[in-house]
């Protein structure tokens, strides 16, 4: 089975062979970010558990390449965090109270997109929301992770305007 240490080298190799760490910005990586993390929403609203899948591991991936840019390895700490933390259990929040803490917690981060310091706390931040999501659905974000990966592993696209344009989208 492949860590989720080795998937985010997997994304972050991925994401330089198509050139997003140096041909796209953060601004514009975090823009992607708000569509995954609308696409979750969604997902939730209509309790489509696919879709919430999915798109728990796109967020997952465009927040890797996101610190990739940032070249400050800030999400390579998340297999650590996601062996340690501990779901709510039966003290649960409702699942609209964890996207608004994850809107919340994008909110910071995205208020720190251009700090030269590290931010990983607003990473992690994030990351722990995700992963009470996918508690909330009986979801493991390891596998959130790995489908999402499979799904892109072997895209192929073009840079246009520093947004990565998937083929099937050109």
């Amino acid at each position: 089975m492949t860590t989720l240490t080795q998937l985010i080298k997997n994304i972050e190799n991925w994401a330089e062979a198509r050139n997003l760490i140096e041909g796209s910005t953060p601004k514009k990586q975090f823009i992607k970010l708000m569509e995954e993390f609308g696409e979750l929403c969604s997902g939730v609203s209509k309790n489509k558990i696919d879709v919430v899948k999915d798109s728990i591991g796109d967020c997952f991936v465009v927040m890797v390449i996101l610190a990739a840019q940032r070249k400050k390895d800030e999400m390579l700490s998340a297999g650590a965090v996601a062996e340690f933390v501990e779901p709510y259990g039966n003290n649960k929040v409702d699942i609209e109270d964890h996207l608004i803490n994850s809107l919340y917690a994008l909110h910071l981060l995205s208020h720190e997109l251009s700090s030269h310091a590290n931010i990983s706390v607003f990473f992690m931040t994030c990351f722990v929301q995700l992963l009470e999501v996918t508690d909330h659905f009986d979801l493991n974000i390891h596998d959130c992770v790995q489908a999402a990966w499979d799904e892109i592993k072997d895209r192929k696209g073009r840079m246009i305007d520093g947004v990565f344009v998937k083929e099937g989208d050109l």
